[in-house]
């Protein structure tokens, strides 16, 4: 008797959360869950396949650090990531389009020392079937650094604020793809 009670209580919640607000489940399988609402259609997205992105700067070899990133984020965060081309169910690519340094202050003989970065990047992502789940959206973050008189000091300090952009813009994609997991 406990049983059926137990089994008649999970049907009606199970019911009752899967009909509320005017949600119903479609076409489940294991990979990928649809679901119906009031506002659409929402896709379970998983097995995220990173391919490197496209540096479209001066700055040489930073891509690695923007791809590297998102992908731990993706695999510690969310475990949507796949290391696995083949086993991939989406891709998401993307460009760094630039990278602007600006001075933001200077020392008593008119050198600068302070210096902003700006990186910008545009991502897509898309289903292994070619079904575009979104495109070219662009992505942007900035951070500042201490320009040192040694210039190998000074290009590890600009390294190093690259790295925190590209940690900064990673977040934002992997939140525009967790976004786009609710809203398709």
């Amino acid at each position: 008797m406990k049983n059926k009670f137990l089994l008649v209580f999970f049907i009606v919640a199970i019911s009752g959360l899967t009909s509320a607000c005017g949600f119903r489940m479609l076409n489940g399988n294991r990979n990928s869950v649809v679901v119906s609402g009031k506002h659409g259609r929402f896709y379970d997205i998983s097995q995220i396949y990173i391919k490197p992105f496209k540096n479209l700067t001066y700055k040489s070899g930073i891509g690695v650090y923007f791809s590297n990133n998102i992908a731990y984020f993706l695999n510690t965060g969310t475990v949507m990531f796949t290391a696995n081309k083949s086993n991939a169910l989406y891709y998401l690519t993307g460009n760094i389009t630039s990278i602007r340094n600006s001075v933001i202050s200077y020392t008593g003989v008119a050198a600068a020392v302070n210096y902003m970065i700006t990186v910008t990047v545009t991502a897509n992502m898309y289903k292994t079937d070619g079904k575009i789940i979104f495109n070219n959206i662009r992505f942007s973050s900035s951070t500042t650094y201490y320009d040192y008189i040694n210039p190998l000091i000074a290009h590890e300090q600009e390294k190093k604020a690259i790295i925190a952009v590209s940690k900064r813009i990673a977040r934002k994609i992997v939140i525009y793809i967790e976004s786009k997991r609710l809203i398709s």
